[in-house]
């Protein structure tokens, strides 16, 4: 005992090694977001892919040919900057939510969110395999819409301050839609990725489809932990131009494959007073009506159900001048909400306009489409091809989907067949997507701004940054909606 006493006195102390215990390993973190990276597919190398041209059996090898011919190297299809790949990215979030976009179109392609027991579900429409993306009779399900969305009267537009006039495409009659015949939907964006976002860019040529200036686009796409949806553009010119980007997701939130009977079920709120009223031709007047007193009052939240019947056009197809504060930057535009499944959608924008859209035009079952044509020659063909294959047939039915959807009926008098009958859009995982089942809420500048000065400015000039943000916010209803 004496001796230990001496022993930490002069701090000699002997120490006694214990057994090392390794601490316990811990469980790995789960990401709030998780970013995966793979591709969809490659761009067609041709200049067009067939179902895009109307042909029979007969002259098929003779457009093959066509096709295959030097002078038409430009795709409708192809990558302006010659980018073979489409890649995909996806987010999945901790509460279960699941989005993909892809380089194609700068296009959302799947949308999942949980209902109120939890069960994740496909909300927006879309397809399973990019040539399907391709098609005509896609109505830009998804897609970045630019350089200008919605219509714009004639064709023809007058920039100001300078005064000149130019003319853009016409690929809606005599009008322009969404951009042109090529717009910033039927492109292969560049793409890279910082953090959990994942930035697209395009540069769209000098009078490419009329417009003037070289366009400089980029359209970044972020998913948060709070299921939320992140769209920012922003655009950059070398000359005075207009611009008007825009995405175009059809939601329907009961599930993309569930059809009108329970889209007609969601309760929709719209932030807005005015609406730009349209003539009978369904183009804006330039000038803006009251919603109080009409069918088209959404400030307090209404079924689309007892709406619908009061509308004489078939559906909605309007935009709304959202209500905006002094200097506010994103503002509350719209709310949907599906009793049912207790999913809710809100849409914040920092534009004046959102479209509010029914699905219309999307294939109706009710309706019966007829196509007359009068050229003897395919008559014959027609009776050979229904002696013989199936396929034909079935590029020809496609064929047939795209003057419904989109009323090109300056084509239909230029090839020889009379058929009658519905022609069904198949979306992924087998879904028919059928007239009012689907809806869209598109933030935006108004239909033809720049012919109307009473309108919100659409004019970008050189030096100036043009900056549209969206945002897509999912969550859940608990308990019931009174």
């Amino acid at each position: 005992m004496a001796e230990e006493a001496v022993e930490r006195a002069s701090g000699d102390t002997v120490s006694i090694a214990k057994p090392d215990i390794a601490p316990e390993p811990e469980p790995p973190k789960i990401p709030d977001v998780e970013l995966i990276v793979d591709g969809f597919g490659f761009m067609p190398k041709e200049d067009m892919s067939l179902s895009r041209i109307k042909v029979s059996s007969k002259r098929l090898s003779k457009v093959v040919k066509e096709l295959k011919s030097p002078e038409s190297e430009h795709s409708p299809c192809a990558s302006s900057s010659n980018i073979d790949i489409v890649r995909r990215y996806t987010w999945k979030t901790k509460n279960r939510m699941t989005v993909q976009v892809i380089t194609y179109g700068a296009t959302i392609t799947s949308i999942q969110v949980p209902d109120k027991k939890g069960v994740p579900d496909e909300v927006i429409a879309g397809f399973d395999t990019l040539e399907e993306y391709f098609q005509p009779r896609n109505p830009y399900f998804g897609a970045t819409i630019g350089r200008y969305a919605n219509i714009i009267r004639d064709g023809s537009m007058v920039v100001r301050p300078s005064g000149r006039m130019y003319m853009l495409s016409t690929n809606r009659g005599r009008h322009h839609y969404n951009g042109g015949y090529v717009g910033f939907d039927k492109v292969n964006w560049r793409s890279y990725v910082t953090g959990n976002k994942v930035i697209m860019t395009h540069v769209s040529e000098r009078f490419h489809e009329g417009y003037p200036g070289t366009m400089m686009a980029q359209v970044s796409f972020e998913v948060t932990c709070d299921n939320t949806l992140k769209i920012e553009m922003k655009c950059s010119t070398t000359e005075p131009t207009i611009v008007n980007l825009s995405n175009a997701p059809y939601f329907n939130l009961a599930g993309h494959h569930c059809g009108p009977e329970l889209m007609y079920d969601h309760i929709i709120t719209i932030n807005a007073d005015k609406y730009t009223a349209v003539g009978d031709d369904g183009l804006v007047t330039g000038e803006k009506n009251i919603v109080g007193g009409t069918a088209y009052d959404f400030r307090v939240p209404r079924v689309i159900r007892s709406m619908l019947p009061k509308i004489p056009m078939g559906g909605y197809d309007i935009n709304y001048c959202i209500t905006q504060g002094t200097e506010q930057d994103l503002t509350f535009h719209a709310r949907a909400l599906h009793p049912m499944t207790g999913r809710v959608l809100e849409v914040y924008s920092n534009q004046p306009g959102m479209q509010f859209y029914t699905g219309n035009l999307l294939p109706d079952p009710d309706k019966i489409v007829e196509e007359s044509f009068g050229e003897e020659e395919e008559r014959k063909v027609e009776e050979e091809s229904d002696s013989g294959s199936d396929s034909d047939t079935s590029s020809e039915s496609s064929v047939r989907g795209e003057e419904e959807m989109f009323e090109t009926g300056n084509e239909q008098a230029s090839e020889g067949k009379k058929s009658y009958g519905y022609v069904p859009l198949m979306g992924k995982n087998g879904a028919c997507y059928k007239k009012h089942g689907l809806f869209c809420l598109m933030p935006q500048n108004y239909p033809d701004a720049v012919n109307h000065k009473n309108f919100p400015n659409s004019v970008l000039n050189p030096g100036e940054v043009y900056v549209h943000k969206i945002q897509y916010k999912f969550g859940i209803l608990l308990g019931k909606y009174v």
